[in-house]
């Protein structure tokens, strides 16, 4: 499930930049945009401060899990 608000906030920006704004290779800032890894907690409140989003709606799949008993 790709992150589409990490990708609207990259914009015309390479993933390159973003990864190092976030002190992250850009492999890693890849993982997070397509949904298969996610930021430390520091990391998601940096992007949720700077994206003006709860990390909640930034990173969905992540807080929103439905466990099937």
């Amino acid at each position: 499930m790709k992150r589409e608000i990490l990708i609207s906030y990259r914009g015309k920006r390479s993933q390159e930049e973003m990864a190092r704004k976030y002190n992250v290779s850009q492999q890693v800032w890849s993982r997070w945009e397509n949904g298969d890894a996610k930021p430390k907690v520091e990391t998601m409140k940096k992007l949720e401060m700077d994206i003006g989003k709860p990390m909640e709606c930034i990173f969905f799949d992540v807080f929103n899990t439905l466990e099937v008993l």
